[in-house]
């Protein structure tokens, strides 16, 4: 059997095949995947790109070409580089990710150390595009960010220590009272483990509430 092709549910009741094994997606997204496989380009190694932020872009190339882009929640990322490691179990992973977006960036650090991966920070200066005519949207800026932010060595990271500032717990508390359509703010207490990662903002607000 050259593929397999499944859902991500189906996948971890499948106990052959790991080396030939596609997680479906968007059709042409898949069939590119399995016709690369088909005719076994070799990866050296899968680089991962994550231009971070409140909805953070990520690119996967292989052989410095862009395998899949992403946009997700920050929730979301990990759960997608798990589903990207299990796609690519038998290649070196490495994650490279942008110096910005400070909370968010070290809380994704953490969370991806804890999957085993290396991480390398990069200086992301310069990897936005600018968006010329005919050319819009803050989804394409970030994923063509991630996807030069793959492209440029970085420095190894371990874990980060997250201590949120005055100005960062005051812009979570201003979220929540956006979340809430003006009818509370959280006390500085829970936005500032907002910040740290210790609880998302919906889970602030109803602790509050109650």
């Amino acid at each position: 059997m050259g593929v397999v092709i499944t859902t991500e549910e189906e996948s971890r009741g499948i106990d052959f095949y790991h080396d030939r094994m596609i997680i479906a997606d968007k059709p042409q997204s898949t069939l590119d995947k399995a016709v690369s496989l088909l005719y076994r380009e070799k990866f050296d190694i899968i680089i991962i790109g994550i231009d971070p932020g409140k909805y953070p872009g990520i690119a996967v190339l292989g052989n410095d070409k862009a395998i899949s882009v992403h946009h997700v929640s920050v929730s979301e990322v990990c759960p997608l580089v798990k589903r990207i490691m299990r796609e690519f179990n038998d290649k070196k992973i490495l994650v490279r990710i942008g110096h910005g977006a400070r909370l968010v960036r070290s809380r994704l650090i953490n969370n991806l150390l804890d999957l085993g991966l290396c991480v390398e920070m990069v200086d992301e200066t310069g990897t936005t595009p600018h968006l010329g005519k005919g050319v819009h949207g803050q989804v394409v800026s970030d994923i063509i960010a991630a996807i030069n932010i793959a492209r440029i060595q970085g420095k190894n990271v371990g874990k980060q220590f997250i201590e949120p500032s005055q100005g960062e717990v005051r812009v979570i508390q201003e979220h929540s009272r956006k979340h809430s359509n003006g009818r509370m703010t959280i006390p500085r207490m829970l936005a500032r483990a907002v910040a740290k990662g210790e609880m998302t903002l919906d889970e602030a607000v109803e602790r509050h509430t109650c």
